[in-house]
């Protein structure tokens, strides 16, 4: 049995093992040696096109772990793999180099997008990191990138604050989408919208997990979102993972309390 489950982690093109985020304790003196576990021995494997879903209440560790997932801050130990290359052993060059494989879709869509910079901008940069984008093709490739998420060609040279809430986020959406990724990470990308643009959202995942073929990673405390979108579902709660399972296991047949809790929260019509 231990074989085996080594051969399936050995497929996973997103593997975390024993991961940990600590956060020093300041006080009005200065640092102590006391710390904060944020994410405490997280392990976690999503194969290639796999949606899993991570789901747990606010302050459980699911949004710093997915920054240390994109490497905006490192993890105190563990390891995590991608596509069987270790991220946190690479030189910042090389990082950089393979940071348009793994995007990320944040929370708030406009404090995420450059209030200075028009939708043209923001887009021809993102496309441009993976291979230069000849100055001649920059408008078409930036027309065809907001088509693909549902907004409309001739905004482009519009800025964020011109846009409703759910047209950023999928200005969002498209920035990320831009260098073509193979993993995304969506940290909550609905939570900060309107309930009628929810669906709209989510449906755009879908579509788009569908089409390029993404592996994503979908972070949420609402339990019926996360049922929607993924194949399979981990629940996290103060730091660690508490129960794996496909969507229709975790759903309905949840084994631990904490998420007959969270299932309990769930709005129903």
């Amino acid at each position: 049995m231990r074989w085996i489950l080594t051969c399936l982690q050995s497929m996973a093109y997103l593997e975390i093992a024993d991961a940990c985020v600590h956060y020093p304790v300041r006080t009005a003196w200065g640092a102590s040696d006391r710390v904060v576990s944020a994410v405490d021995g997280v392990s976690l494997a999503l194969e290639k096109g796999e949606v899993l879903g991570l789901v747990g209440e606010s302050g459980c560790g699911k949004s710093s772990l997915s920054r240390a997932i994109m490497q905006l801050q490192p993890f105190t130990s563990g390891s995590m793999r991608l596509d069987g290359e270790d991220l946190s052993a690479l030189p910042p060059r090389e990082l950089r180099r393979r940071r348009v494989d793994f995007q990320m879709v944040f929370q708030d869509p406009y404090a995420s997008l450059n209030p200075r910079f028009s939708i043209y901008s923001t887009l021809v940069e993102a496309l441009s990191r993976r291979s230069p984008l000849p100055r001649g093709e920059r408008e078409e490739a930036v027309a065809e990138l907001m088509t693909r998420v549902g907004l409309r060609p001739d905004q482009m040279f519009k800025y964020p604050h011109e846009f409703s809430g759910g047209q950023r986020q999928r200005v969002a959406i498209a920035r990320a989408i831009a260098p073509r990724p193979k993993l995304l990470l969506a940290d909550e990308p609905v939570s900060a919208l309107d309930v009628s643009v929810r669906s709209q959202i989510l449906n755009l995942l879908l579509d788009l997990r569908r089409d390029l073929g993404l592996t994503m990673l979908f972070i949420s405390h609402d339990l019926g979102v996360v049922y929607h979108v993924s194949d399979r579902i981990a629940v996290m709660r103060a730091g660690r993972i508490v129960e794996q399972g496909t969507a229709d296991e975790v759903f309905f047949h949840p084994q631990h309390e904490y998420t007959k809790r969270l299932l309990d929260a769930v709005p129903s019509l």
